[in-house]
């Protein structure tokens, strides 16, 4: 499950109005072809209607993005920011159909797909995602059922793929139908991360960073960067969700939130994502102040092999570190009290005299773990490292590049 610990304002919704699909590919049209006429051609549309689309999508940007001449259209300080974004936008969508029917991602069967795409269509799909049936994206959305029905079997009919299927909830979406849902979300937040970029400023009420935070993360260090960040840059939109890996990946790779700070899995499970190390966070046994064993140096196995722990649940990675620890040390502990709960864990210990796993930066950082005391004893264990995940292709907009910059440098560390 996934917490918001901190939250300024609501990130987005996903179906939030946003520059509609057929101005955002005819501006990256001109941007790559330097002329309407070439964007006509190429979207099989009037030079009419090109210009009708860019000047919409101007009026949305609230700037002009292209300047007309006799050589041509050509892009403005503001037009070559966008035209990054408009870029990767289409790359993206590119990508999502070629994912969904196997077709070359730079054909022309692509090609005529997205020239057929509709708004409607790319919300039914993502509003189905969100709510995870027909019914509840509908009433979501507060349209009837049928009027929904219409943009998302519009779209399975003209990709000719298994887009849904029965799920208890009712009409979901299939495998298929929930990746070129993910890929859809992920669109969308190009598109939001371009309208940052040229709202120019930081101040601008476009900026905005979503950061998802593991439970056991050195959660204080990284409030106190926010916080800076929110008192120098009034307007920004910052969110920070506490929830479990598997959760927060799943937020990442569909463009909710950008980066997920916490342990590191070393190498990432998915492709799509990359890691970058900060710092160096082993585990530690701890223990309550007071303690018998607290204060004694050089600690060995047999000193501590007649107290009970206190063990994560099998399904945590702490789990199968803790039991590697003990089966290193030769003790095998009564499995006497197992939980998930960083809380429950923290509150056995403080109350009785069981060991338990704890991350180093925890126990020395975070105010509400300083009734822990550490014992000084070596664990036989990997590195631990803790940093930052993103997905791999991420361009972080000014805002989110100031953050990482603060972020690594709280921990005097030089940025890359």
């Amino acid at each position: 499950m996934i917490h918001k610990i901190m939250l300024s304002t609501k990130m987005p919704a996903p179906t939030e109005t946003l520059p509609r699909i057929l101005h955002l590919l005819a501006f990256d049209t001109v941007a790559t072809g330097g002329s309407m006429r070439h964007a006509a051609n190429a979207l099989h549309l009037t030079q009419p209607a090109i210009t009708y689309a860019i000047h919409a999508l101007e009026r949305r940007l609230g700037t002009v993005l292209l300047t007309r001449g006799r050589g041509g259209s050509f892009l403005t300080q503001a037009g070559a920011l966008f035209a990054k974004r408009a870029a990767r936008f289409a790359a993206q969508l590119r990508a999502a159909i070629s994912a969904a029917t196997g077709l070359d991602p730079d054909g022309e069967a692509v090609s005529r797909h997205l020239r057929q795409l509709t708004d409607s269509q790319l919300r039914a799909l993502v509003a189905i995602d969100a709510a995870q049936s027909f019914r509840a994206a509908a009433g979501a959305l507060g349209i009837a059922e049928p009027s929904l029905h219409r943009p998302a079997r519009d779209i399975e009919l003209m990709l000719k793929v298994n887009l849904y299927r029965r799920t208890p909830a009712g009409l979901g979406l299939s495998p298929t139908g929930a990746e070129l849902a993910r890929r859809f979300l992920l669109v969308m937040a190009e598109i939001r991360a371009g309208i940052a970029d040229v709202a120019g400023s930081a101040e601008a009420a476009e900026a905005r960073i979503g950061i998802g935070v593991l439970p056991l993360a050195p959660k204080t260090q990284l409030i106190e960067v926010v916080e800076s960040l929110l008192t120098t840059h009034p307007a920004l939109r910052a969110s920070v969700i506490e929830g479990s890996y598997d959760d927060l990946v799943r937020e990442l790779r569909s463009g909710a939130i950008d980066v997920v700070f916490g342990a590191l899995r070393a190498p990432s499970p998915f492709a799509d994502l990359a890691e970058r190390p900060i710092l160096d966070d082993p585990y530690v046994v701890v223990c309550r102040q007071g303690h018998a064993l607290v204060g004694r140096k050089g600690l060995k196995p047999v000193d501590i092999a007649g107290f009970g722990w206190v063990f994560p649940t099998p399904s945590l990675p702490r789990r199968k570190v803790l039991d590697g620890i003990l089966a290193a040390w030769g003790i095998v502990p009564k499995v006497q009290l197992e939980t998930n709960s960083i809380g429950a864990i923290a509150a056995s210990v403080m109350v009785s005299d069981r060991l338990s796993l704890w991350p180093r930066s925890s126990v020395e950082a975070e105010p509400h773990f300083a009734a822990l005391s550490v014992l000084d004893i070596v664990t036989p264990q990997a590195k631990r490292l803790v940093g930052l995940t993103h997905r791999e292709d991420w361009l972080p907009t000014a805002i989110q590049t100031t953050f990482l910059a603060r972020f690594v440098r709280s921990f005097n560390l030089q940025d890359d």
